[in-house]
């Protein structure tokens, strides 16, 4: 960890056990994917430590247990519940929570659905759009976006209404603007 911040390197670690979230932290890495079995004393020493926790809310909810193997089914119905306890832990605990979704696991294009699982199980629409926006810039470093400001990189995206009143909103994006340039724009 050190070595790899030394050249202004991120470092994210997968991690659902206590144990390896708690090392993660401790190591100095900057983002714990999944966090499924974060304990109050692990929430504590991310806090102390200013390590982000990403979990990865659609995933519970749209792994079907009986889909997977045996192996891989246990495991699915024994980390989800945990892994929503984790993530409210997180809420209440004031950590810094980034935006990911794990896709791939299930089809891409779906990773929006991440916004309505995140609210479903706790949080706020505020609070899951600054996930997404500006807690991911800060983790990665990226001052230039993240938000809606002069002299930043005009990366937007637009929905059809208030996503603030229906995130499902942002499951239909209907204009992006990437560094000023526009490349999508509903009719």
């Amino acid at each position: 960890a050190e070595e790899a911040h030394r050249h202004g390197l991120k470092i994210a670690a997968h991690a659902h056990g206590t144990e390896g979230i708690i090392a993660s932290s401790e190591a100095g890495i900057d983002s714990i994917e999944h966090n499924s079995m974060m304990t109050d004393e692990a929430a504590a020493i991310i806090k102390k430590n200013g390590s982000y926790v990403t979990p990865n809310m659609h995933l519970i909810d749209a792994l079907d247990p009986a889909s997977l193997p045996p192996l891989l089914a246990d495991k699915q119905r024994q980390l989800a519940p945990l892994a929503v306890e984790s993530f409210k832990r997180a809420l209440k605990n004031g950590l810094k929570v980034a935006f990911g979704t794990d896709a791939g696991v299930f089809p891409h294009g779906d990773n929006a659905r991440e916004f309505t699982a995140r609210v479903k199980h706790g949080d706020t629409p505020l609070n899951a759009i600054r996930s997404a926006t500006i807690v991911n810039a800060e983790l990665f470093g990226t001052p230039d976006r993240g938000r809606i400001e002069a002299g930043l990189l005009a990366d937007l995206v637009a929905v059809a209404g208030n996503p603030l009143d229906d995130l499902k909103l942002l499951e239909d994006v209907r204009f992006v603007m990437k560094g000023g340039v526009v490349y999508k724009q509903a009719d």
